[in-house]
């Protein structure tokens, strides 16, 4: 019986705010699968029992790991645009150096529905720690995400955004989730060598939680600096994860002050020489610029103030770079 193999590689988008790149879509043409071909898209092989149809889908692939208890996923996820359901095997390829703290030979398939909960069945995944892969064949329903973690491990708080933004000279820090399940509290670590953290305060969380809920914090007036910044997400039996580090340069040489913030119309910004400024950008919570302006724009502005009447509310982030390539940016929210 000869078995089809089917590579597919396409062109990628990046995403500024979200590590992933577009590997595969399908549009309404039938992308028909038959028993037996394998179709493997960035080391992501699916193989079908039965003949299935991937139409109107879309499968990329993060190194953004899902946050979890005792360890974390590995650094590769996959994300369906649509939930998928299929009978057959899933296999993940992956590289030594994305493990994050996962032990090979205990590594398991783990997958979520489109809410982000993870089901991790325990020792129902067969790993192979020589050629790098971790494999399971059963029936999948609704898919939408499918990563592999170590065998018991749980994947309780998902983490959609954690962003370091300075703020006149403070520095807020903001983070998102997705999904909460036994979370207890956010402790926010500080360091200013990467190596060496210092716990700054502690944040409560909403314990049990489906939906999107955002977070903050403010370091007042740190030194100017490289900062570092990590967050260890602690649960109510004391089981605790570390997000990614953020890290970020405080210049407290261009002082900038943004206000009124929220704002319903005209923002204005204050800032002690103006000849310094390059350029403005306002960006929306997709990474998508609403708006911008130069130097020479900026200076015809009456007040300095920027009509943001236009705009949906919502929470946006404001970016002003000075001439030596400083990078200021703050949360903006439009009522």
């Amino acid at each position: 019986m000869k078995t089809k193999y089917i590579f597919l590689t396409l062109l990628a988008c990046g995403f500024a705010s979200f590590p992933a790149q577009a590997q595969l879509k399908t549009g309404n043409n039938s992308f028909y699968i038959s028993p037996g071909t394998v179709v493997t898209v960035s080391a992501l092989s699916l193989t079908p029992t039965e003949g299935t149809n991937l139409n109107n889908n879309e499968i990329t692939h993060s190194s953004e790991p899902v946050v979890g208890k005792p360890t974390g996923s590995i650094n590769r996820v996959y994300k369906l645009a649509n939930p998928f359901s299929f009978k057959g095997q899933v296999l993940i390829n992956y590289l030594e150096s994305e493990l994050n703290g996962n032990s090979e030979d205990m590594l398991q398939i783990a997958s979520a529905g489109a809410n982000e909960v993870y089901q991790i069945p325990t020792n129902k995944s067969s790993a192979d720690p020589i050629l790098d892969n971790v494999h399971e064949t059963g029936e999948w329903t609704n898919v939408s995400f499918i990563t592999a973690t170590s065998s018991g491990s749980v994947l309780p708080v998902r983490l959609v955004d954690f962003v370091a933004a300075q703020r006149e000279d403070d520095i807020v820090l903001t983070w998102s989730t997705s999904f909460e399940a036994n979370s207890d509290f956010f402790e926010i670590q500080h360091s200013t060598d990467g190596k060496n953290w210092l716990a700054l305060g502690t944040v409560k969380s909403n314990g049990d939680s489906k939906i999107e809920r955002t977070y903050s914090y403010v370091h007042e007036r740190p030194l100017a600096s490289v900062h570092y910044y990590r967050l260890r997400m602690v649960d109510n039996d004391g089981s605790y994860a570390f997000s990614r580090i953020r890290d970020i340069r405080l210049e407290n040489n261009l002082s900038i002050a943004f206000h009124p913030n929220p704002v319903a119309d005209l923002l204005t910004i204050e800032m002690p020489n103006a000849q310094q400024l390059d350029h403005i950008k306002i960006i929306n919570k997709s990474g998508k610029v609403v708006y911008e302006a130069n130097k020479t724009q900026f200076q015809q502005l009456r007040d300095n103030a920027i009509s943001l009447k236009q705009l949906t509310a919502g929470i946006y982030v404001i970016q002003v770079r000075d001439q030596d390539g400083t990078l200021h940016s703050s949360k903006l929210i439009k009522n």
